[in-house]
């Protein structure tokens, strides 16, 4: 007997409806003022990543400031510092040990920014000709990059020349870190007490690990992306002799119970991370975001310059590796950035026709760095059989409207090929944020835009004419509402499901369609994605919504390549 997922595409759809002792450190490049610890061996990165995951959650982090009555954004920073000199740091050592940053805020496309920049920056790194041999070994260093959120294993977060740090480097620097908040010395040389509580939350804590492990593995540059604002963000402890440049993405409306809820509230929060003579950067803003910024400059004494699309981008023989026409805004910055650190590090090969001023041809080290840029979770696509599947991990209005965009733009491609895809699927989730206003603001951009106008104009063709696709009449065949829990035994059974419930009834009410299911882990999602995909099925999977989500994906599939045949 047939199953209903072998029944033909036109009938299959239309009736598919439900289914601890001490450890000893040395002191490297530190001050001299920390305790010596006695060592033990034997401890783990799981261990590691368990205490980790004990600490303070940015959500509760998040939730807290947002509840109180009171401003805790005022406390942050000096907290932050305090912790900071718990760890062995003062304020001016990161400048001192020859750390170098590039400070990256903003709402929209921060962690590409951060990765063109880093890319375009290896290309120095990497180079082997003579001319380039001493900015690789003199001017820039190694190459850090400290970003978040992590999709599959925390030490995406720290990377150095590219690569995320190994699980024996994080496991080293994390327990040093945890024994000197255990520790630490008072104004009495003498007096060493051993401190009964506390710990950094999670953010505080990797933003402490990344810089001390920038440090002590001799990181010189360093592309820093704030997690949360820019003004109290824990990493606006940098000081400015530590920063060469600061950049400010495209701003939105995120985090309104910390930020604010206006673009004009936010964007103070972000100018925060401005610094007396050193250049700012930023794209153009709405008018009300941009004033802000230009006033912080000028308050603040930092030279603000507005990056617009660098011509060079629209050339046909430039092609960014990330796709979606946004990331030619967010490479321009990127090129912006990159020209300014590395002019401020004394290297001129190759970057002189970056300046932001004087948009000259891309030389090779900046053209292949953003050809080459990889940014999984970020309008990605990966063909698996007969699932396509569009990876966009984003979690704003603005950056949902672009997602939007990114995906008709697919669609409309796909149902030109000799190939046409017979369904479509939409996999969404959002726990944090207003999840039904999201998937709400995102299906008015699909309806406003549906590529049923463009079908239209190519239905004489005899291939469209056999064309058996429902999806151009809705907006998705299918849809799956489910947590950012990746595997389905990893499910408790008092599971809540509101949130998914809430958003598949907001679907519903827009997209008229009943063929939406609600799952308790991304791995049932898939599981239907796979059932749909049956037999000689061509079908469009969008992922979006998080980048939690996106992360548990990432996991699913991985787990999947690793079974046998």
């Amino acid at each position: 007997m047939r199953t209903i997922f072998q029944l033909p595409p036109a009938i299959r759809h239309a009736t598919l409806t439900s289914f601890l002792p001490v450890q000893n450190y040395s002191l490297r490049r530190f001050s001299s003022t920390l305790p010596t610890v006695t060592s033990s061996t034997g401890r783990s990165y799981a261990e590691a990543i368990a205490l980790l995951d004990s600490l303070q959650s940015n959500r509760a982090v998040v939730s807290s400031i947002s509840d109180s009555s009171r401003d805790m954004n005022l406390n942050a920073i000096p907290e932050m510092l305090e912790w900071a000199r718990k760890a062995g740091y003062g304020v001016s050592d990161f400048a001192k040990l020859g750390l170098r940053c590039i400070h990256v805020a903003g709402t929209k496309g921060k962690g590409s920014v951060c990765a063109m920049v880093e890319n375009i920056l290896l290309q120095y790194r990497r180079a082997d000709d003579g001319a380039l041999r001493s900015v690789r070994d003199r001017a820039l260093g190694k190459i850090g990059l400290y970003t978040s959120p992590h999709l599959i294993t925390v030490r995406e977060r720290i990377r150095i020349d590219g690569v995320p740090i190994s699980e024996s480097l994080f496991t080293r620097y994390f327990f040093e870190l945890w024994d000197r908040f255990s520790f630490e010395r008072s104004s009495n040389p003498s007096d060493l007490k051993r401190l009964s509580v506390g710990k950094p939350s999670y953010f505080r804590y990797l933003t402490l690990l990344a810089l001390h492990t920038f440090v002590n593995e001799g990181v010189e540059t360093a592309i820093v992306e704030c997690g949360i604002g820019g003004e109290y963000d824990s990493t606006n402890i940098l000081p400015r002799e530590a920063v060469t440049v600061s950049a400010i993405t495209k701003l939105g409306i995120d985090h309104v119970g910390m930020l604010g809820d206006t673009v004009e509230k936010i964007a103070m929060h972000k100018a925060g991370i401005m610094k007396k003579g050193i250049p700012a950067y930023t794209v153009e803003q709405i008018p009300g975001a941009q004033t802000v910024l230009e006033s912080c400059a000028v308050g603040k004494g930092a030279e603000l310059h507005v990056i617009r699309r660098n011509p060079q981008l629209e050339d046909a023989n430039l092609k960014l590796s990330i796709e979606g026409q946004f990331q030619k805004d967010n490479a321009s910055l990127a090129i912006a950035v990159a020209a300014s650190h590395l002019q401020s590090m004394g290297v001129t090969n190759g970057a002189a026709n970056e300046d932001s001023k004087k948009l000259g041809k891309l030389s090779p080290q900046f053209a292949r760095g953003l050809e080459t840029t990889k940014l999984p979770g970020r309008c990605e696509v990966r063909k698996d059989g007969n699932i396509e599947w569009l990876i966009d991990g984003a979690h704003t209005i603005d950056s949902l409207e672009s997602t939007a965009h990114w995906y008709l733009n697919k669609l409309e491609n796909a149902l030109r090929d000799e190939r046409l895809p017979t369904a479509t699927m939409l996999i969404f989730n959002q726990q944090d944020r207003d999840a039904q206003g999201l998937i709400r603001s995102f299906l008015g951009v699909l309806a406003g835009e549906n590529p049923q106008v463009q079908l239209e104009l190519y239905t004489a063709q005899d291939r469209l004419q056999k064309m058996r696709f429902s999806a151009h009449r809705k907006m998705f065949t299918y849809a799956a509402f489910c947590t950012n829990i990746p595997f389905q035994s990893d499910v408790p059974e008092n599971i809540d499901l509101q949130v998914q419930i809430g958003v598949a009834a907001a679907y519903q009410s827009i997209a008229s369609n009943s063929l939406n299911m609600c799952y308790g882990s991304v791995e049932e999602a898939v599981e239907l994605a796979r059932k749909v995909s049956e037999g000689d099925e061509r079908v469009l999977v969008l992922v979006t919504g998080s980048l939690h989500l996106v992360g548990a994906l990432l996991q699913v599939l991985e787990r999947e390549s690793r079974r046998p045949p």
